[in-house]
């Protein structure tokens, strides 16, 4: 059988993207380097992207000598790049991309970089569909007209609410896929509501100091939104909204929990006016006593963050504040007991999310903690400056997709996914996985 011909994407000194069909890629899972298998492969999805990685050389594989080369320069000579993909949402990625960096190379940007190689004219990426919810598709967010509509609509009738104008901006400077549902009447809508964390994560996409190397990529919220603003944005999307979800903990935003008492009256006045939509809230989990409050006050789901069930990980990349990895056990605890639907957020990361020590430490997790749902999110950040942040220790990967097989059969009961789910949907097994 002839072997698919896999051609390695290269970018020039000027960031245009050519293959090189003389040169065969290779990904990456942890520090290990993999020949690509048409089995891990799917057509690059709509709306992705292609990013160059400066002070990175591409690597090659002879697959007939089985050797691995660094390639410096393109056909013509000139200097080139390794190139990575960024899949649209509800893709899950299960491989990185390869490549040799030279000195003094910088820390990438706030990414999840996914391998990508080109074939029969078309680029592929190593991934899963996790989730066939459509809400974050970009093919349903070309419609820039009509959400500038919507968006001068909602502030002429919500004048004084300055959380409308805070989604407004979110919507259209910084694109976010959540808020422009929240106009577009659809789906879920994020209710940003924290201006101050305690968690102090490595890749946090809304904070970093100076020192840090990375730019936030969407500036973190600068006021409060009292109650009154957070529950007449809820009940405005609950009134028109089919199986309508309202979300605290968002990427602009830092830890909801830390406005717990705030939240709880804001839940407390949507629930007087009715009894439509879920209600969630995304969070670290560092405070299981404002965890109970808020599921007696109305709360119907929890989405809890982790990079690493084992602790010496989670808290090298989280770096809680006045709070220990036994606090957020405790809150998937308290939330487990009360009753609601509970969703693990767990940021995959190839080679290390899948490596035997990892999944071991998942599975007597899930074991103690059965939750309602794994959310796959892959893992925004250089995976080298993660590596070395959080003091890596590599073990034998099983492989992502294989990780993904492997609890779908030992617990049948959770769903894997991407996005919270409306409470219609909390006893449905989601079909995911796809490819």
């Amino acid at each position: 059988m002839k072997h698919p011909k896999y051609c390695l994407v290269y970018a020039d000194e000027k960031e245009n993207v050519y293959d090189f069909p003389a040169k065969e890629p290779l990904f990456r899972t942890g520090n290990r380097l993999v020949p690509v298998s048409l089995d891990d492969l799917i057509p690059l999805p709509f709306g992705s992207y292609l990013y160059y990685l400066p002070g990175r050389h591409p690597v090659s594989y002879d697959r007939q000598r089985k050797t691995i080369s660094t390639v410096k320069h393109g056909p013509d000579g000139g200097k080139i790049w390794a190139v990575s993909a960024f899949a649209a949402s509800a893709y899950l990625r299960t491989f990185l991309p390869a490549f040799k960096k030279i000195k003094d190379a910088p820390v990438l940007p706030l990414w999840a970089y996914c391998g990508v190689v080109f074939m029969n004219d078309i680029f592929y990426v190593p991934a899963i569909r996790i989730d066939d919810d459509p809400r974050s598709d970009p093919a349903i967010h070309q419609n820039d007209q009509a959400l500038s509509s919507a968006i001068r609509k909602f502030k002429k009738h919500f004048p004084q609410n300055r959380l409308v104008r805070q989604l407004a901006v979110c919507s259209t400077r910084y694109g976010c896929l959540c808020a422009r549902n929240f106009f577009l009447r659809r789906y879920e809508a994020p209710i940003p509501t924290s201006p101050a964390c305690n968690s102090g994560c490595i890749g946090c996409l809304s904070f970093q100091n100076k020192e840090s190397g990375f730019i936030a990529p969407q500036p973190r919220l600068k006021f409060k939104p009292s109650p009154e603003e957070i529950s007449e944005v809820i009940c405005s999307h609950f009134s028109k909204v089919e199986t309508p979800v309202a979300s605290f903990g968002q990427g602009c935003e830092g830890e909801p929990l830390l406005r717990a008492e705030d939240i709880v009256r804001a839940i407390r006045l949507v629930r007087r006016q009715t009894d439509r939509g879920t209600i969630n809230i995304n969070t670290n989990g560092s405070d299981p006593a404002a965890v109970k409050k808020l599921i007696e006050a109305g709360l119907d789901s929890i989405r809890i963050s982790l990079n690493s069930p084992t602790e010496f990980y989670y808290n090298r990349y989280h770096q809680p504040e006045n709070y220990t990895y036994n606090d957020v056990v405790k809150s998937i605890s308290v939330a487990l007991e009360k009753n609601i639907f509970v969703s693990v957020n767990l940021f995959f990361m190839p080679g290390f999310t899948d490596m035997r020590s990892e999944v071991e430490s998942l599975f007597r997790l899930l074991d103690k903690f059965p939750v309602n749902m794994i959310q796959t999110r892959n893992m925004n950040i250089d995976p080298d400056f993660y590596f070395e942040s959080i003091g890596y220790i590599e073990s034998e990967p099983l492989g992502i997709a294989r990780l993904i097989g492997i609890i779908k059969e030992k617990y049948p009961a959770i769903r894997l996914g991407y996005y919270n789910p409306p409470k219609e949907t909390f006893h449905q097994k989601a079909d995911s996985g796809s490819k």
